[in-house]
């Protein structure tokens, strides 16, 4: 009988790659599937990009580089953290990966151990807790009220820090929500973060994907967190390169230090053409990123309507960031469909899949089974179809 290892085997698969997947194979047997599960821009990288990327081709970069990315590339963050979050890292303390997964996987089994406790406010991306259970640390999920806009509040972060604790991952803009922290917010959370003394890991993937303006960092609001502090991001969801694979962290050197060691060992360097299509990415204009931004904002409009449209779906909180909508659809649990009862989210997005062949992702493993997340990084186009065939769908369950 085959053993596996005993971490490896309690993992269970991302469901939001899943949900795309189970999408691709329905689309492969004939069915016409509208997804709005993936986790990616719609949009092609910019030519700007994939030029730098050939003019590397041709120069012949095609051997290892340093474990941790490049110089060029590691510059080019740097400036990048200047520019957008007013942090200044030294060139010792960034570190490339091959994606801010393997980021964040690689600086979570760095930071911590057997014993240790992470916090994850949820609703939570579903791998934060799967990478933590892989360091062989233990997750410790606090739950963020819709009412409270999803977002942790400093008296349920101080009630959750126990003698055990060892760090923190803060995601804003929020995947699966689009709740933002406002900087006033930060600086209530930095206070209780600062007397603790526990590693705070900021994932800000999504922070060109925000509507109300510029999304603050929490290390510039509270300085004194730069030494207990990481700051985690990526370059797929901002320039649409999902598929190049660049990531990086910046924080304290002894900690980027032992996060590249792994690193050595585990995969090595990230691509070295992914790593010059980054450098131009982060050097050249920024004139996509704004225009890809605008169009996000404009299909946020059209899908909260629509949501808000739907019988049994609840959306008290516009998304104020990244490309998602995570309504309520409580009450319509406990409803029927061909004889089987919809206990949980991940129940009515089967309903969906199966019903309406539109792919959304359940809100179990994000931590919130009252709810399903809807991408809407799809065509406006596409967005209307797919709300059409959920507000037929919803007419046929039963009571």
């Amino acid at each position: 009988m085959l053993k596996l290892n005993r971490r490896i085997a309690a993992i269970k698969p991302s469901a939001t790659l899943a949900a795309d997947a189970r999408a691709t194979e329905l689309r492969a047997a004939g069915i016409d599937i509208i997804s709005l599960a993936a986790g990616e821009p719609d949009f092609d990288t910019p030519e700007r990009i994939k030029e730098a990327a050939r003019r590397a081709l041709a120069r012949g970069m095609t051997k290892y580089t340093a474990v941790g990315g490049v110089q060029e590339l590691k510059e080019a963050i740097r400036e990048k953290l200047k520019r957008d979050n007013n942090l200044d890292y030294q060139i010792t303390e960034i570190v490339a990966s091959a994606g801010a997964k393997q980021s964040e996987a690689n600086l979570i089994a760095t930071l911590f151990d057997e014993g240790d406790e992470v916090l994850i406010p949820t609703p939570a991306w579903v791998s934060f807790g799967a990478m933590v259970q892989l360091s062989g640390a233990e997750p410790k999920f606090v739950p963020c009220a819709e009412d409270a806009g999803f977002l942790l509040t400093p008296q349920d972060l101080k009630k959750a820090i126990g003698p055990r604790t060892r760090g923190i991952i803060l995601n804003s803009p929020s995947n699966p929500t689009g709740a933002v922290y406002s900087a006033a917010h930060l600086s209530e959370l930095a206070k209780v973060l600062v007397e603790s003394g526990i590693w705070v890991i900021s994932d800000d993937v999504y922070e060109h994907m925000a509507y109300d303006g510029r999304v603050p960092h929490i290390f510039e609001i509270e300085p004194k967190l730069r030494a207990q502090g990481i700051a985690v991001n990526s370059l797929s969801k901002t320039y649409a390169m999902t598929g190049w694979r660049v990531g990086f962290a910046a924080g304290p050197r002894e900690v980027m230090s032992a996060m590249q060691r792994l690193q050595s060992q585990n995969s090595g360097n990230p691509c070295s053409i992914a790593q010059a299509a980054a450098i131009e990415a982060l050097v050249g204009p920024q004139d996509d990123v704004r225009a890809m931004a605008e169009e996000f904002r404009k299909r946020r409009s059209l899908v909260v309507e629509r949501i808000r449209a739907l019988p049994g779906f609840s959306l008290p909180n516009v998304p104020a960031g990244a490309f998602y909508a995570f309504p309520n659809v409580s009450a319509l649990l406990g409803s029927t469909y061909k004889g089987r009862k919809i206990a949980d989210g991940d129940d009515f997005a089967n309903f969906l899949l199966e019903e309406a062949h539109v792919a959304s992702v359940g809100g179990n493993d994000f931590g919130a089974p009252n709810h399903v997340r809807f991408s809407y990084a799809a065509s406006t186009k596409s967005l209307n179809e797919a709300f059409d065939r959920i507000a037929a769908a919803l007419k046929k369950l039963g009571s």
